[in-house]
């Protein structure tokens, strides 16, 4: 596949990377201050959608980090010139200043794997990524694939020993095991930086990764990936070694802030579990 480029060579340091599609929310990832490069690879429908707003760009079909390792191996010598690495969903809503501050951050504390926490707005796949209000940041073993940023020769590391075969289901558990295995103060959730991950109902319903393979084929891929390659990083499950906590009244202006978001948050969880609770009693009957 053609690659176009905007720029001849690297400006920054940085890079983003993203699949997107038709439905894309990345053009407010350009707004505000940016200290990365953006390379897109557009899945979509509509040839040249998003070029206008690309420094990289390619079409291909695939997956996030299928995309991404085609990107690699056919061009390789791009990625040299950088950095840290982050690898986006195409939904995720968050500026190019917020972007940039998390790319800043990692290279102050030489994190080899971060992401910015999740809003209660959104979806939230695993608990330990939900936005604390009093902290600035919680070192952890865990980063989810949403949006990983990586130190460039992490995410290098990770590039050699994956297949493509592997779409999305433990794709988070295999990137921290080929960076590991001492992580701690390595990898962050952080808590100052927040975006949101769009609910699949907002999105009309089903999620893009769906069409290339099935939930229950992914967990399967993923079984088979897993004892192929001896990867053992799921089973030590996801802790949280430390937390870096905010000034008493920053603490206080994020719980305040963050309340009626928290409160909407746990009513629908309990939504779905009384949801649950009555669709098990009806299957059992």
């Amino acid at each position: 596949m053609e690659l176009t480029r905007a720029i001849g060579i690297p400006r920054h340091k940085n890079l983003v990377f993203t699949s997107a599609g038709d439905r894309a929310n990345l053009r407010r990832w350009v707004s505000g201050t940016r200290n990365f490069d953006l390379w897109i690879t557009y899945y979509g429908g509509q040839p040249r959608k998003f070029q206008d707003v690309a420094d990289f760009y390619n079409q291909r079909k695939g997956s996030k980090f299928q995309n991404l390792h085609y990107a690699y191996c056919q061009w390789m010598s791009i990625f040299d010139d950088y950095e840290a690495v982050m690898v986006i969903d195409d939904d995720i809503l968050i500026n190019g200043t917020r972007l940039s501050r998390l790319f800043e951050i990692r290279k102050e504390l030489d994190l080899w794997a971060l992401q910015p926490a999740f809003s209660m707005k959104g979806k939230i796949s695993w608990d330990i990524t939900r936005v604390r209000p009093t902290t600035r940041l919680r070192y952890t073993n865990f980063v989810e694939m949403a949006c990983p940023l990586f130190r460039k020769d992490k995410l290098i590391a990770f590039m050699e020993v994956y297949d493509p075969v592997l779409v999305g289901y433990g794709m988070d558990w295999w990137f921290l095991d080929a960076i590991g295995p001492k992580l701690e103060r390595r990898v962050a959730v952080i808590d100052e930086i927040v975006c949101v991950n769009p609910l699949d109902d907002t999105k009309g319903g089903h999620r893009e990764i769906d069409r290339l393979q099935s939930m229950a084929k992914r967990m399967a891929v993923w079984k088979e990936v897993k004892e192929r390659h001896g990867i053992a990083s799921e089973e030590s499950g996801q802790v949280e070694y430390e937390r870096v906590a905010k000034t008493p009244l920053g603490a206080l202006v994020g719980v305040i802030l963050l309340l009626p978001e928290w409160v909407r948050y746990m009513i629908r969880r309990l939504g779905r579990r009384i949801v649950r609770s009555i669709n098990s009693k009806f299957r059992r009957h």
